[in-house]
């Protein structure tokens, strides 16, 4: 079978990624050529009539499969997952994990192996004296509340150890959770399934979800199930949602645009979690609870234009810094405005995709939200700045010029975005979105 051929080349690909740690050469061609698989198979079941169950268990058992294979080796590409470990033990310390930096004296008596490692030459990252494997080990951590509490919850379900283990297999679990919300979706809102193998089939969810434990999967998890609210006209419950996505990754804030003109009821969901979260760390550490945001975005030149490779090439950095941002609240307001009440998502997708054009982020891992929109959608073209986002990550091992390849990689991605959405325009007939949304209509 045709479908089985291609999940099985990506595999491979993820295979060969999760088991060449610092490897990055290999590790860059692998996500590249699984993605081109990817595609590959997009191409082949838009054009495959198969039924519906047979296509759902292709889906699913590729999903799994998948996610079995990002299991079996440690965080791969990304360290981010020790300072998730970290902040849920000084939680369950007692103490508030705004309150001092991995490195601070007072948090001496918690260290371990695990992220402290003795072993010298220091295999890691190393601030003064102290050897650890906590990235950034000097700083506050940046995370928000939901995401704290999920720390929490994965050190607690794996027995308070010391581990990736209980990361990764919660994140294969939430991927897995998403895939079938997608059928879901798919099966009430009478969209292609095909779409769901966007998400289900994905490498880049594989690696940076469940091999490296990003908590970005709760983020999407949290936002898909504000569409499904959204979807039966509960907006409080969509608020409260996508309040929690916010609270764990902070940039879904820009799925608010889905609210329409009558965002009363949607804003107060999101406030309410917002308010709740925050409020105990607030009350414990002040303006401490902001952790490292400021100096993380001062550290990836969004402070002075340097990161908005876009913009920044059409009018300079110094001016991008202001430009960018007034872009991104222009079109988000347009699309507050305009936007589709009848099909949320849509609106979702567009927010999400203008909001990583315009800030051009360096880690593959934030495009995951987009990733499950576009299979919500079948906005295909937007899964172009889902792979530019890994070029610029590995782009010193690629063998072009680092400024280079990361401005090309999303200037490229945003261009070919931009000339999908032309087509789209003079042809809608080739628009998936055109027809189910007719299909839909006829329905109603």
């Amino acid at each position: 079978m045709v479908a089985g051929g291609l999940v099985g080349l990506m595999v491979v690909g993820v295979t060969v990624f999760v088991h060449h740690p610092g490897d990055h050469a290999v590790q860059v061609w692998s996500q590249v050529a699984a993605f081109g698989v990817l595609l590959a198979l997009l191409w082949w079941l838009r054009r495959t009539v198969l039924s519906r169950r047979v296509l759902a268990g292709v889906l699913l058992g590729g999903c799994a499969l998948l996610q079995v294979v990002a299991l079996t080796a440690a965080p791969s590409s990304s360290d981010d997952d020790f300072r998730y470990v970290w902040d849920a033990k000084v939680q369950l310390s007692g103490t508030d994990p705004y309150r001092y930096a991995p490195v601070d004296a007072e948090l001496t008596p918690l260290r371990g192996e695990f992220a402290f490692p003795t072993e010298r030459p220091c295999p890691a990252h190393r601030a003064d004296e102290v050897c650890t494997e906590i990235n950034r080990p000097t700083v506050h951590t940046i995370y928000p509340p939901v995401a704290q509490n999920a720390f929490v919850a994965m050190r607690v379900a794996g027995a308070g150890h010391d581990s990736h283990r209980p990361l990764q297999v919660s994140a294969a679990i939430g991927v897995l959770a998403v895939a079938l919300l997608l059928v879901r979706w798919s099966r009430t809102r009478g969209t292609p399934l095909w779409w769901v193998a966007v998400w289900a089939l994905n490498p880049l969810v594989a690696v940076e979800a469940t091999n490296n434990a990003h908590i970005d999967w709760l983020a999407v998890l949290l936002s898909v199930l504000g569409l499904l609210a959204l979807d039966r006209r509960r907006t409080y419950a969509a608020g409260l949602a996508f309040g929690a996505a916010v609270a764990t990754k902070l940039f879904p804030v820009v799925l608010l645009a889905t609210a329409g003109r009558r965002p009363s009821r949607m804003t107060a969901g999101a406030l309410t979690v917002l308010v709740l979260g925050y409020l105990p760390h607030v009350v414990a550490v002040g303006p401490a609870v902001l952790g490292y945001l400021p100096g993380y975005l001062r550290e990836e030149e969004y402070a002075d234009g340097g990161r908005y490779l876009v913009t920044g090439l059409l009018v300079g950095d110094a001016a991008a810094a202001v430009v960018t941002p007034l872009l991104l609240a222009g079109g988000l307001l347009a699309l507050w405005w305009w936007g589709d009440a009848e099909r949320p998502e849509c609106t979702a997708v567009t927010a999400v995709g203008l909001y990583l054009a315009l800030t051009t982020p360096n880690y593959p891992w934030y495009p995951l939200l987009l990733v499950v929109l576009v299979a919500m959608t079948g906005r295909l073209r937007w899964l172009w700045l889902c792979l530019a986002p890994t070029l610029t990550y590995f782009a010193p091992a690629l063998p072009w010029d680092w400024s280079t390849t990361r401005l090309v990689s999303y200037v490229g991605a945003v261009g070919l975005v931009v000339a999908a959405q032309v087509r789209d325009r003079r042809t809608p007939d080739r628009s998936d979105d055109g027809r189910v949304h007719q299909v839909r209509l006829a329905a109603r």
